[in-house]
C-alpha cells in the first residue's frame, strides 16, 4: 500500500478507514512512505492506530521506503522503536 501527500488532520479520517479495512483483509500489509510530504499527529495517531490494530489481529504490518517527512515525525514522537522497522530514505525532500 502507497501513501502519498499529506498525512495530516484532514486525511486523517478516510485513512484510518482505509487502513482499518486493509487490516482486517490482509495478513501482511506494507506501507510505503515515499511519497508522504508531511505528517502531523493526526496522521502519527492514524499509524500507530493500524500498528496496534495489526497487532491486536496477529497480523504484520511495515513501514518502508521512509520520506524525511515520516522519518522526522516519528524520531521527533520518539515511534521510530515502536514500528520497528529499518529506516531507509528512498528519495531526499526538496528543500
Amino acid at each position: 500500500m502507497r501513501l502519498a501527500g499529506e498525512l495530516d488532520i484532514y486525511a486523517a479520517a478516510a485513512l484510518r478507514e482505509c487502513l482499518h479495512q486493509v487490516v482486517a483483509q490482509h495478513h501482511e500489509i506494507e506501507i510505503l512512505l515515499a511519497d508522504v510530504s508531511e505528517v502531523d499527529g493526526a496522521g502519527l495517531q492514524i499509524l500507530v492506530a493500524a500498528k496496534n490494530e495489526a497487532l491486536r489481529q496477529g497480523t504484520r504490518l511495515s513501514l518502508s521506503d521512509h520520506s524525511v517527512a515520516v522519518v522526522n515525525a516519528l524520531q521527533l514522537c520518539r515511534l521510530d522503536r515502536f514500528f520497528g522497522d529499518p529506516i531507509v530514505l528512498t528519495k531526499e525532500m526538496p528543500e
